[in-house]
């Protein structure tokens, strides 16, 4: 009985080490760098085309943001202070801009 004891104790203790890494890394602050901006043009109507400006303007900041400080700074959920500048152009053409400082954790 003494050697379940011992075994039960150590699975324990390693499970309350394991959630003390756990809650520290998820409370853990992230880590930014300087904005980064990211733009595109788009053609639709009915604003299909402002929908497909910001889907490229979202992949064109990834990409630069990857190109800047690595891929893991490269996702666009992570960052942070995002803004967007949405303007319909001419007939059909659409402008979208967003500037975000990416971010990792």
């Amino acid at each position: 009985m003494r050697t379940t004891t011992k075994m039960a104790a150590v699975v324990a203790a390693a499970a309350m080490i394991a959630v003390g890494f756990g809650s520290a890394d998820a409370n853990a602050a992230p880590r930014c760098r300087a904005a980064v901006e990211g733009a595109a043009t788009a053609t639709g109507i009915l604003g299909s085309g402002s929908a497909k400006a910001r889907v490229e303007a979202r992949a064109n900041w990834q990409a630069t943001a990857r190109s800047l400080y690595g891929p893991r700074y490269a996702s666009f959920w992570s960052a942070q202070n995002k803004q967007w500048d949405c303007k319909k152009g001419a007939i059909l053409l659409a402008k979208c801009v967003v500037v975000a400082k990416p971010c990792r954790y």
